[in-house]
């Protein structure tokens, strides 16, 4: 594929969004940059200085930054909004369809989930009461922001089925594991994910309704991941994407309460080898 078959497919993805969620995405306000490993530092820096300069104060010169699929960037005020894809990755055509609209799902949440204000800018940028308060704010930013991207894309995404959890068993297990590599937001994120686009979550429309289908699995099984998995399921049948602090605030100090258990639970069978 060639840099205007990936626009093509931008604007395809994009048109969906457009008919199903009333975004008016065009080429007069969205942009698309490709990159490969061997320029990424400097595709970013050109994309960055022509259209959101802002973004060059990133660290993006440290290893790991650039470990995604594509990443969005969300214009000032009525500026251009942007995807940067990396195109060095085969994919089938309906996976990029679908990394893309997850892409303008983080557009669309960041430009409608404060009444138009950057959630980001105003309550991540370490000007909270303290550092303790700034982490635990942006630990649960950072799980609903890929949550709401993900089922946003979910249900834009006709490829997407709705799977029973008793077929999710081992695909849970592995995300949960990831609390203990240094991935633990994304896979927490992820089990929320699976939880509320399974066949149960989905045909639920209270959190009565749903609890006690999702009890019967893990982690489920553990009051705290129950706690969040209540949080978000009735917040986003609720509210849908509008958030505000203190929201964000509790998603974090579950988060943090499920990372620690896991840890201790490692280190107690960490001993007990020994």
């Amino acid at each position: 594929m060639n840099n205007n078959d990936y626009k093509e497919v931008l604007f395809y993805a994009a048109s969906i969004f457009n008919e199903r969620m009333g975004t008016e995405f065009s080429e007069d306000n969205l942009v698309l940059r490709c990159f490969q490993t061997e320029n990424q530092h400097e595709s970013f820096e050109q994309f960055c200085q022509q259209y959101f300069p802002d973004r060059l104060t990133d660290r993006y010169k440290e290893d790991g930054y650039f470990d995604f699929h594509a990443s969005a960037f969300v214009g000032k005020g009525d500026g251009v909004d942007g995807i940067l894809l990396r195109t060095d990755i085969a994919r089938h055509p309906a996976v990029l369809k679908h990394i893309l609209l997850h892409e303008l799902a983080h557009i669309f949440c960041t430009r409608n989930e404060l009444d138009g204000d950057n959630f980001y800018e105003r309550y991540c940028m370490d000007d909270t009461i303290s550092h303790e308060e700034d982490g635990i704010i942006n630990a649960g930013y950072a799980i609903w922001r890929e949550l709401a991207a993900e089922l946003i894309a979910f249900e834009m995404d006709d490829n997407c089925d709705m799977i029973p959890l008793r077929r999710k068993k081992d695909l849970l297990s592995y995300y949960e594991g990831e609390l203990l590599t240094g991935n633990g937001k994304m896979g927490v994120s992820m089990i929320l994910c699976e939880a509320m686009t399974s066949a149960e979550g989905e045909a639920s429309m209270t959190w009565d309704a749903a609890k006690s289908k999702f009890a019967r699995f893990k982690p489920f099984d553990d009051p705290l991941y129950m706690d969040l998995l209540g949080l978000v399921f009735t917040h986003v049948r609720e509210c849908f994407i509008e958030i505000d602090r203190d929201f964000i605030y509790e998603i974090g100090v579950l988060y943090l309460s499920i990372a620690a258990q896991a840890m201790i639970a490692s280190l107690k069978n960490r001993f007990q080898e020994e």
